[in-house]
């Protein structure tokens, strides 16, 4: 699979995007691939600027950074990592995930998510699904601007809708890229539950597709061995 640069205008790159949320990714990517494997997806994805030199962890946008920056540092990961890159990205999103919950709880409304274990566990998902699309547009409303996601009930499983996905604007691609998300789906919802659940991309704006879905199962993995 080879990422590249859509030749047209994707409205998603307009999109400002805050210091603390490109700040989480690049930990979390450190985390699992090293200082040194960063520094080279950095500079082959054009980021140079922030090998060494993460922005800080603030609501506010100081760099001039865009989905399009956050984008190309996922289409740098899985350019290079190659076969490897999926489960990699799956770890970067599940850590990304638990920086955002730890630094920036009340953003996505953690306390309450903790109080909900009383509830059935479809309802659960829904309202930690819901709090994580209302912590991304608080990001965005904090620098004057919104952003587009929903969710819906598909019967077995709750869709998560992102028009605006940060794992793909401006890029295209030939299968869903949006990995990172998907670990942090996973992360999020083991976190306030304890369980783990399926969650599937199964559209992408990289291939064309108005908006990136993810199905998330309503029912948690049966444990096995």
């Amino acid at each position: 699979m080879e990422i590249r640069d859509r030749t047209d205008h994707d409205p998603a790159t307009d999109i400002l995007l805050v210091d603390a949320y490109m700040r989480w990714a690049l930990l979390a990517a450190e985390e699992v691939i090293g200082k040194n494997g960063l520094a080279v997806v950095l500079r082959q994805a054009k980021l140079e600027q922030f090998i060494a030199a993460y922005p800080p962890e603030q609501l506010k946008v100081t760099t001039g950074l865009t989905l399009y920056h956050y984008a190309s540092l996922n289409a740098g990961l899985l350019n290079f990592f190659g076969r490897a890159a999926r489960s990699m990205a799956l770890r970067i999103g599940r850590s990304s995930a638990r920086y955002a919950i730890e630094h920036q709880g009340a953003l996505f409304g953690t306390a309450a998510l903790l109080a909900s274990k009383v509830l059935p566990v479809s309802t659960q998902i829904k309202m930690g699904l819901s709090a994580m699309q209302a912590g991304f547009r608080r990001l965005s409303q904090a620098v004057g601007q919104e952003r587009h996601l929903e969710l819906e009930d598909r019967g077995e499983a709750w869709a998560y809708l992102d028009y605006d996905c940060p794992m793909s604007a401006g890029k295209v691609a030939g299968e869903p890229i949006g990995w990172i998300q998907t670990g942090a789906i996973q992360e999020a919802l083991h976190w306030q539950t304890g369980k783990d659940f399926e969650v599937e991309q199964v559209a992408c704006r990289s291939m064309g597709a108005p908006a990136s879905i993810w199905l998330v199962s309503k029912t948690p993995r049966v444990p096995t061995g």
